[in-house]
């Protein structure tokens, strides 16, 4: 990749994915509070995520989560702005993949949100309570679900996908199409008709 055309991206997604966290209501305090950190990391995954390189992603996310006293929802609400502002840049298959994976991996270090040994969280203003979802993210090169082990996507992950993307609009497809590409690199013993009816057949055909 272009190495002009690379940094527009790392700086496109980074920058698109603090703002959106700065907005959302359900971002942890901690997220923005500590936005510098955070976008630092997000370069470096990315960076690493576009030239393949060899980065000890998912360590460096668990530390940082850690020590913010961020959980699996943080997290997953962290992957998803992340991913969504990657997606809209067209990196490619390959950076996606890289970087829900180091996401997945780090995510199944981390307590729930109500695991009773978390630290007690910081006061922050009261708001309508509102259910976070479980994290179902895809965990390469076996393409299965983080949250129910089941195939990657899921039914919980397909309805959830369709909130994240707003519907099955064309950027749904372009995701899943990207991870039908990797799948069908990482289980080339799998029947390529199954992997398609798994990532995409549940789509609309117009959507395909």
């Amino acid at each position: 990749m272009d190495v002009d055309r690379g940094t527009s991206i790392i700086r496109r997604t980074v920058g698109q994915t603090i703002s959106t966290l700065s907005r959302d209501p359900d971002a942890p305090p901690a997220l923005t509070d500590h936005a510098q950190a955070v976008g630092a990391l997000l370069n470096d995954m990315i960076t690493c995520a576009l030239t393949g390189d060899t980065w000890p992603g998912p360590l460096v996310l668990v530390s940082l989560c850690r020590t913010l006293d961020i959980d699996r929802a943080g997290l997953d609400l962290l992957a998803h702005h992340t991913l969504t502002a990657l997606l809209a840049q067209q990196p490619g298959p390959e950076a996606l993949v890289r970087t829900g994976a180091t996401f997945a991996a780090a995510t199944c270090h981390l307590p729930d949100t109500g695991d009773a040994h978390r630290r007690p969280p910081r006061p922050r203003p009261a708001r309508p309570a509102t259910a976070r979802p479980e994290s179902h993210l895809p965990m390469p090169p076996t393409w299965a679900c983080s949250g129910c082990a089941r195939e990657w996507p899921c039914a919980s992950k397909q309805s959830q996908l369709l909130a994240e993307f707003g519907g099955t609009g064309p950027a749904l497809g372009i995701y899943l199409g990207s991870c039908f590409s990797a799948a069908l690199f990482d289980l080339p013993w799998a029947d390529k008709e199954h992997l398609r009816t798994r990532f995409l057949g549940w789509l609309p055909r117009e959507h395909l």
